[in-house]
Protein backbone atom coordinates (compact mmCIF):
# COMPACT_ATOMS: atom_id res chain seq x y z
CA UNK A 1 0.00 0.00 0.00
CA UNK A 2 1.28 3.46 -0.92
CA UNK A 3 2.28 5.64 2.00
CA UNK A 4 3.53 9.17 2.50
CA UNK A 5 6.02 10.70 4.88
CA UNK A 6 5.41 14.12 6.38
CA UNK A 7 8.10 16.77 6.46
CA UNK A 8 8.55 20.51 6.22
CA UNK A 9 10.56 22.96 4.15
CA UNK A 10 13.40 24.71 5.97
CA UNK A 11 12.22 28.20 4.98
CA UNK A 12 8.88 27.64 6.74
CA UNK A 13 10.65 27.23 10.09
CA UNK A 14 11.09 30.08 12.61
CA UNK A 15 14.84 29.41 12.50
CA UNK A 16 16.98 27.99 9.71
CA UNK A 17 20.18 25.98 9.85
CA UNK A 18 20.90 22.69 11.66
CA UNK A 19 18.97 23.84 14.75
CA UNK A 20 15.79 23.72 12.66
CA UNK A 21 16.25 19.95 12.38
CA UNK A 22 15.74 19.55 16.13
CA UNK A 23 12.64 21.76 16.09
CA UNK A 24 11.16 19.73 13.25
CA UNK A 25 11.77 16.51 15.17
CA UNK A 26 10.12 17.94 18.29
CA UNK A 27 7.10 18.76 16.14
CA UNK A 28 6.81 15.13 15.06
CA UNK A 29 8.06 15.69 11.51
CA UNK A 30 10.29 13.13 9.84
CA UNK A 31 11.99 15.14 7.14
CA UNK A 32 13.06 18.59 6.01
CA UNK A 33 13.67 19.99 2.55
CA UNK A 34 16.81 22.12 2.79
CA UNK A 35 17.59 25.45 1.14
CA UNK A 36 20.90 25.40 -0.73
CA UNK A 37 21.46 29.12 -0.14
CA UNK A 38 22.26 32.11 -2.34
CA UNK A 39 25.01 32.62 -4.91
CA UNK A 40 25.93 35.90 -3.19
CA UNK A 41 26.48 34.04 0.10
CA UNK A 42 28.66 31.40 -1.50
CA UNK A 43 25.99 28.66 -1.27
CA UNK A 44 26.33 27.78 2.44
CA UNK A 45 25.25 24.16 1.93
CA UNK A 46 28.17 23.67 -0.45
CA UNK A 47 30.41 23.91 2.62
CA UNK A 48 31.39 20.39 3.72
CA UNK A 49 31.32 21.31 7.41
CA UNK A 50 27.80 22.72 7.07
CA UNK A 51 26.73 19.52 5.31
CA UNK A 52 28.24 17.50 8.13
CA UNK A 53 26.37 19.49 10.77
CA UNK A 54 23.02 18.90 9.07
CA UNK A 55 23.75 15.18 8.74
CA UNK A 56 24.79 14.94 12.40
CA UNK A 57 21.61 16.68 13.55
CA UNK A 58 19.53 14.56 11.20
CA UNK A 59 20.96 11.34 12.59
CA UNK A 60 20.61 12.52 16.18
CA UNK A 61 16.99 13.58 15.86
CA UNK A 62 15.75 11.08 13.28
CA UNK A 63 15.09 13.61 10.53
CA UNK A 64 15.98 12.86 6.91
CA UNK A 65 16.49 15.25 4.01
CA UNK A 66 14.28 14.22 1.07
CA UNK A 67 15.18 17.20 -1.10
CA UNK A 68 17.20 20.39 -1.38
CA UNK A 69 15.87 23.54 -3.05
CA UNK A 70 17.74 25.90 -5.33
CA UNK A 71 15.92 28.96 -4.01
CA UNK A 72 18.91 30.94 -5.30
CA UNK A 73 17.04 30.96 -8.62
CA UNK A 74 14.75 33.66 -7.21
CA UNK A 75 17.65 36.09 -7.76
CA UNK A 76 19.49 34.36 -10.60
CA UNK A 77 16.90 32.48 -12.57
CA UNK A 78 17.14 29.57 -14.98
CA UNK A 79 15.13 31.66 -17.46
CA UNK A 80 18.17 33.91 -18.02
CA UNK A 81 20.42 33.27 -21.05
CA UNK A 82 23.32 30.97 -20.27
CA UNK A 83 25.88 33.60 -21.33
CA UNK A 84 24.48 36.30 -19.03
CA UNK A 85 25.73 36.99 -15.50
CA UNK A 86 22.54 35.66 -13.96
CA UNK A 87 22.50 32.66 -16.27
CA UNK A 88 26.08 31.79 -15.33
CA UNK A 89 25.17 32.11 -11.64
CA UNK A 90 22.24 29.72 -12.19
CA UNK A 91 24.52 27.16 -13.83
CA UNK A 92 27.03 27.50 -10.99
CA UNK A 93 24.21 26.89 -8.51
CA UNK A 94 23.11 23.75 -10.34
CA UNK A 95 26.60 22.26 -10.41
CA UNK A 96 27.31 23.01 -6.76
CA UNK A 97 23.91 21.81 -5.54
CA UNK A 98 24.08 18.49 -7.36
CA UNK A 99 27.48 17.86 -5.77
CA UNK A 100 26.15 18.74 -2.31
CA UNK A 101 23.08 16.54 -2.75
CA UNK A 102 25.30 13.65 -3.79
CA UNK A 103 27.58 14.16 -0.79
CA UNK A 104 24.63 14.27 1.61
CA UNK A 105 22.61 11.45 0.06
CA UNK A 106 19.72 13.75 -0.84
CA UNK A 107 17.65 12.13 -3.61
CA UNK A 108 15.89 15.19 -5.09
CA UNK A 109 17.12 18.63 -6.15
CA UNK A 110 14.26 21.08 -6.49
CA UNK A 111 14.63 23.75 -9.20
CA UNK A 112 12.02 26.51 -8.78
CA UNK A 113 10.95 29.00 -11.44
CA UNK A 114 9.71 32.08 -9.61
CA UNK A 115 10.68 35.75 -9.33
CA UNK A 116 13.81 36.24 -11.48
CA UNK A 117 13.34 32.74 -12.93
CA UNK A 118 9.65 33.03 -13.76
CA UNK A 119 8.69 31.51 -17.13
CA UNK A 120 6.76 34.11 -19.15
CA UNK A 121 8.14 34.16 -22.70
CA UNK A 122 9.19 31.41 -25.09
CA UNK A 123 12.81 32.39 -24.49
CA UNK A 124 12.25 31.95 -20.74
CA UNK A 125 10.84 28.50 -21.41
CA UNK A 126 13.74 27.38 -23.60
CA UNK A 127 16.41 28.82 -21.31
CA UNK A 128 14.81 27.05 -18.35
CA UNK A 129 14.50 23.74 -20.20
CA UNK A 130 18.17 23.98 -21.23
CA UNK A 131 19.33 24.38 -17.63
CA UNK A 132 17.01 21.67 -16.35
CA UNK A 133 18.43 19.33 -18.99
CA UNK A 134 21.95 20.14 -17.82
CA UNK A 135 20.92 19.57 -14.20
CA UNK A 136 19.38 16.20 -15.05
CA UNK A 137 22.50 15.05 -16.87
CA UNK A 138 24.75 16.05 -14.00
CA UNK A 139 22.41 14.48 -11.45
CA UNK A 140 21.93 11.21 -13.33
CA UNK A 141 25.42 10.01 -12.43
CA UNK A 142 24.41 10.18 -8.75
CA UNK A 143 20.90 8.74 -9.06
CA UNK A 144 19.39 12.15 -8.21
CA UNK A 145 16.06 13.46 -9.49
CA UNK A 146 15.68 17.07 -10.68
CA UNK A 147 12.22 18.40 -9.76
CA UNK A 148 11.01 21.60 -11.39
CA UNK A 149 8.64 23.74 -9.34
CA UNK A 150 6.70 26.12 -11.57
CA UNK A 151 3.22 27.46 -12.27
CA UNK A 152 2.86 26.27 -15.86
CA UNK A 153 -0.41 24.85 -17.13
CA UNK A 154 -0.76 21.10 -17.49
CA UNK A 155 -0.08 21.36 -21.24
CA UNK A 156 3.03 23.45 -20.73
CA UNK A 157 4.24 21.15 -17.93
CA UNK A 158 4.02 18.17 -20.26
CA UNK A 159 5.76 20.21 -22.95
CA UNK A 160 8.55 21.10 -20.52
CA UNK A 161 9.05 17.43 -19.66
CA UNK A 162 9.26 16.61 -23.37
CA UNK A 163 11.71 19.46 -23.98
CA UNK A 164 14.00 18.42 -21.10
CA UNK A 165 13.65 14.78 -22.19
CA UNK A 166 15.59 13.21 -19.34
CA UNK A 167 14.48 10.15 -17.34
CA UNK A 168 15.26 11.78 -13.98
CA UNK A 169 13.15 14.89 -14.61
CA UNK A 170 10.13 15.37 -12.33
CA UNK A 171 7.84 18.05 -10.90
CA UNK A 172 7.62 19.43 -7.38
CA UNK A 173 3.86 19.95 -7.12
CA UNK A 174 2.46 22.68 -4.86
CA UNK A 175 -1.09 22.75 -3.51
CA UNK A 176 -1.49 26.55 -3.76
CA UNK A 177 0.88 28.10 -6.28
CA UNK A 178 -1.03 27.25 -9.48
CA UNK A 179 -4.27 28.80 -8.25
CA UNK A 180 -2.50 31.69 -6.55
CA UNK A 181 -0.61 32.73 -9.68
CA UNK A 182 -2.98 31.88 -12.51
CA UNK A 183 -6.29 30.75 -11.03
CA UNK A 184 -5.73 27.19 -12.26
CA UNK A 185 -7.83 24.42 -10.73
CA UNK A 186 -5.32 22.68 -8.45
CA UNK A 187 -6.96 19.25 -8.37
CA UNK A 188 -7.55 19.03 -12.12
CA UNK A 189 -3.97 20.03 -12.85
CA UNK A 190 -2.57 17.42 -10.47
CA UNK A 191 -4.78 14.77 -12.02
CA UNK A 192 -3.14 15.52 -15.36
CA UNK A 193 0.51 15.73 -14.30
CA UNK A 194 0.64 13.29 -11.37
CA UNK A 195 2.89 10.75 -13.16
CA UNK A 196 5.60 13.44 -13.17
CA UNK A 197 5.30 14.42 -9.50
CA UNK A 198 8.24 13.61 -7.21
CA UNK A 199 7.20 15.36 -3.99
CA UNK A 200 4.49 17.76 -2.85
CA UNK A 201 4.54 21.09 -1.04
CA UNK A 202 1.37 21.37 1.00
CA UNK A 203 -0.02 24.74 1.96
CA UNK A 204 -3.17 26.83 1.73
CA UNK A 205 -4.06 30.50 1.66
CA UNK A 206 -6.73 33.12 1.16
CA UNK A 207 -7.08 36.66 -0.22
CA UNK A 208 -4.30 35.93 -2.69
CA UNK A 209 -1.77 35.48 0.09
CA UNK A 210 0.74 32.65 0.06
CA UNK A 211 0.80 30.10 2.91
CA UNK A 212 -1.75 32.01 4.98
CA UNK A 213 -4.56 29.57 5.86
CA UNK A 214 -4.85 26.32 7.76
CA UNK A 215 -5.04 23.36 5.42
CA UNK A 216 -8.52 23.10 3.96
CA UNK A 217 -9.60 26.56 5.10
CA UNK A 218 -8.20 28.60 2.21
CA UNK A 219 -9.45 29.36 -1.29
CA UNK A 220 -7.40 26.85 -3.27
CA UNK A 221 -9.53 23.73 -3.03
CA UNK A 222 -7.05 21.96 -0.79
CA UNK A 223 -9.40 19.17 0.30
CA UNK A 224 -10.27 18.32 -3.31
CA UNK A 225 -6.56 18.28 -4.13
CA UNK A 226 -5.97 15.99 -1.16
CA UNK A 227 -8.50 13.62 -2.67
CA UNK A 228 -6.53 13.55 -5.93
CA UNK A 229 -3.32 12.89 -4.01
CA UNK A 230 -5.07 9.87 -2.47
CA UNK A 231 -6.44 8.70 -5.83
CA UNK A 232 -3.20 9.03 -7.78
CA UNK A 233 -0.59 8.26 -5.10
CA UNK A 234 1.35 11.26 -6.38
CA UNK A 235 4.78 11.68 -4.83
CA UNK A 236 6.07 10.13 -1.64
CA UNK A 237 6.88 13.10 0.62
CA UNK A 238 4.37 15.71 1.77
CA UNK A 239 6.30 18.82 2.78
CA UNK A 240 4.55 21.48 4.85
CA UNK A 241 5.08 24.96 3.40
CA UNK A 242 2.54 26.95 5.38
CA UNK A 243 4.09 29.82 7.32
CA UNK A 244 2.78 28.98 10.77
CA UNK A 245 5.40 31.13 12.47
CA UNK A 246 4.36 34.46 10.90
CA UNK A 247 1.11 36.37 10.59
CA UNK A 248 -1.68 35.68 9.92
CA UNK A 249 -1.30 32.04 11.02
CA UNK A 250 0.81 32.92 14.06
CA UNK A 251 -2.14 34.94 15.39
CA UNK A 252 -4.01 31.67 15.95
CA UNK A 253 -1.40 30.48 18.44
CA UNK A 254 1.42 32.67 19.76
CA UNK A 255 3.84 29.74 20.14
CA UNK A 256 5.94 29.42 16.98
CA UNK A 257 7.15 25.97 17.99
CA UNK A 258 5.61 23.53 20.49
CA UNK A 259 7.51 22.28 23.48
CA UNK A 260 8.64 18.69 23.16
CA UNK A 261 5.96 16.36 24.41
CA UNK A 262 3.33 19.10 24.62
CA UNK A 263 -0.32 18.30 23.93
CA UNK A 264 -1.71 19.40 20.60
CA UNK A 265 -4.98 21.02 19.47
CA UNK A 266 -6.16 20.35 15.93
CA UNK A 267 -6.61 24.03 15.10
CA UNK A 268 -3.52 25.38 16.82
CA UNK A 269 -1.21 27.07 14.34
CA UNK A 270 2.02 25.43 15.41
CA UNK A 271 4.04 22.77 13.67
CA UNK A 272 2.78 19.79 15.66
CA UNK A 273 -0.85 20.75 15.15
CA UNK A 274 -0.31 21.38 11.47
CA UNK A 275 1.39 18.01 11.14
CA UNK A 276 -1.52 16.25 12.84
CA UNK A 277 -3.97 18.14 10.64
CA UNK A 278 -2.12 17.14 7.49
CA UNK A 279 -1.97 13.52 8.61
CA UNK A 280 -5.69 13.50 9.32
CA UNK A 281 -6.51 14.95 5.91
CA UNK A 282 -4.00 13.13 3.74
CA UNK A 283 -2.70 10.01 5.41
CA UNK A 284 -5.79 8.25 6.68
CA UNK A 285 -5.67 5.90 3.69
CA UNK A 286 -2.27 4.45 4.64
Amino acid sequence: MHSYTLGIVEWAMPVTGPAAVRLAAEAGLRGMELDFGDFEAGFPLANERVQQLYLEYGETYGVSFPSVALNAFAKNGMSRPRDSGKGLAAVAAIKACVQAAAAMGIPVVQAPSFDDGRIVTEDDFRNTAEKLRLACRLAADHGIIIASENVLSADETERLAAEVNQPNFRIMYDTQNYHLNHGYHQADLLRRIHPLVAQIHIKDGYNGTISSALLGEGENGFLETAGVIRETYAGDWLLLENYYHIRPLSDLDPRPVPAAGAGHRHRAANFSASALSAVAVLLTFR
